[in-house]
C-alpha cells in the first residue's frame, strides 16, 4: 500500500505540491468556514501558510469577524479546490 494512502497529511502534501505546479493562481487558497455565535454559517477565502503535525496553518486578524467567530466557537472547516487537478480536500476540526 502507498504510504501516503495511510497518512492523510502525507497525501495532502503530495496533492498540494501537484497543485503548486498546475494551478495558475494561489494553489494555497482555501475556503474557511466558521459559524457565528448564534450558529449561522460563515465562509471566506484565506491562504494556507503551512501544515505541520498539529494541523493546517492560516493567519487571521483576531479582531476580525472571523477571529471573533473562532473565539466563540473554535470549530472550523477548510475546503480546498484544485480545478486543474479535478480534486478537492475537506478538513474539519478544532482550531
Amino acid at each position: 500500500m502507498d504510504s501516503s494512502a495511510a497518512d492523510p497529511f502525507a497525501r495532502f502534501e503530495e496533492w498540494m505540491a501537484e497543485a503548486a505546479k498546475s494551478e495558475p493562481n494561489d494553489p494555497n487558497a482555501v475556503c474557511l468556514a466558521t459559524s457565528t455565535p448564534d450558529g449561522r454559517p460563515s465562509a471566506r477565502m484565506v491562504l494556507l501558510k503551512g501544515i505541520d503535525p498539529r494541523g493546517f496553518v492560516f493567519y487571521t486578524n483576531l479582531e476580525s469577524r472571523k477571529g471573533g467567530e473562532l473565539a466563540a466557537n473554535p470549530e472550523a472547516a477548510l475546503c480546498f479546490h484544485w480545478k486543474t487537478l479535478q480534486r478537492s480536500v475537506r478538513v474539519e476540526g478544532r482550531v
